[in-house]
């Protein structure tokens, strides 16, 4: 399938950023270096593409990859690398607020990009055992004995020990929806 036809084709649960990536990086172009901006701008619109799907992308990344596609539209001698410039262009102009959101670090929509995922333990459920904070190597779970733990987003490193960690069920991952909880650990409810 082309990167034209991905574009058109996506599917609401599809991240266009992270189908686009996945194409590029398995293009045949990539392995062609007859071109240096078929081969190079394959290798480079993979580095950003991966950069953008892992939380490390930058505010100028989706100009970046505009200016990019432009001079590999004009300067690729084949017409492989023309095809993934326009459609790397044709997703852009499509789906342009879902790159800024993942440059930006506002999240993946779709939440399939595993690194804007992020795990939430839900106050109506957590009885405050402790267990999670024991699982958590990074330190990143805040409480104490009954009382509600939170997750310090800042800290955890999405390792999911602490999920299998709670026999409660009390601790979900979320990807662009997050679940509304307190923000410092509260006591627990008598039940």
């Amino acid at each position: 399938m082309n990167t034209i036809d991905i574009v058109n084709n996506l599917k609401e649960n599809e991240c266009i950023v992270d189908v686009l990536f996945k194409a590029v990086s398995s293009h045949k172009c990539k392995d062609c270096g007859k071109c240096v901006f078929g081969y190079e701008g394959i290798t480079q619109l993979e580095m950003i593409l991966k950069d953008i799907t892992e939380k490390r992308g930058r505010s100028t990344d989706v100009e970046l990859l505009q200016d990019l596609c432009g001079m590999m539209k004009t300067q690729s001698l084949c017409e492989d690398g023309v095809e993934v410039a326009e459609g790397v262009l044709a997703a852009l102009d499509t789906y342009k607020k879902d790159f800024e959101d993942h440059a930006s670090r506002r999240g993946c929509r779709a939440g399939v990009c595993e690194r804007f995922l992020t795990y939430h333990i839900l106050a109506d459920k957590c009885g405050g055992c402790g267990e999670c904070i024991d699982a958590c190597e990074d330190g990143a779970i805040l409480g104490k004995k009954r009382f509600i733990h939170v997750i310090d987003q800042n800290e955890c490193m999405q390792c999911g020990a602490c999920v299998a960690a709670c026999d409660c069920g009390a601790i979900i991952r979320a990807g662009a929806v997050k679940p509304k909880g307190p923000k410092r650990p509260i006591p627990c409810k008598r039940r």
